[in-house]
């Protein structure tokens, strides 16, 4: 059972980038953004090792992310706000589909200075949702 909604799970599949916060040692907020893909119920996205965010992920795993759009006026607002664990993927079958789905969403994963993404060159950060909280999304009306 996934926790989105489907209106949810368009959002955060169309987004190019969300605020990703991890917890440091010294127990600070460190947020930073990152290009994600959603798959099978998770959100994915691709760093370099020895990162802040992969040290932080190895002391605490527990992250948040939000993911959102703003215009002026104010009522045109959306986002979702999702809290989790984290896990690092370096290598398998689940680490070889979300690298093929980062390339297809970001081409420029294909090559340097970005890419590509491989086995033991750059860790995957895998975020299961726990909780969520969505804002100003709306399901598509049938006709």
């Amino acid at each position: 059972m996934h926790l989105f909604k489907d209106y949810e799970i368009d959002f955060i599949s169309k987004a190019r980038v969300m605020r990703f916060a991890s917890i440091t040692e010294e127990n600070y907020p460190h947020v930073v953004p990152l290009c994600h893909v959603y798959y099978n119920g998770c959100i994915y996205a691709v760093t370099d090792y020895g990162t802040k965010k992969l040290e932080n992920i190895k002391h605490n795993n527990r992250v948040a992310v939000i993911i959102d759009e703003y215009y002026e006026p104010w009522g045109k607002n959306k986002g979702i706000m999702i809290q989790g664990k984290a896990e690092i993927l370096e290598g398998g079958d689940e680490f070889k589909k979300v690298a093929e789905l980062l390339t297809k969403k970001f081409p420029y994963y294909k090559d340097e200075p970005y890419g590509p993404i491989i086995e033991g060159e750059a860790p995957i950060v895998k975020i299961i949702p726990e909780k969520a909280v969505s804002w100003g999304l709306k399901p598509k009306r049938r006709r």
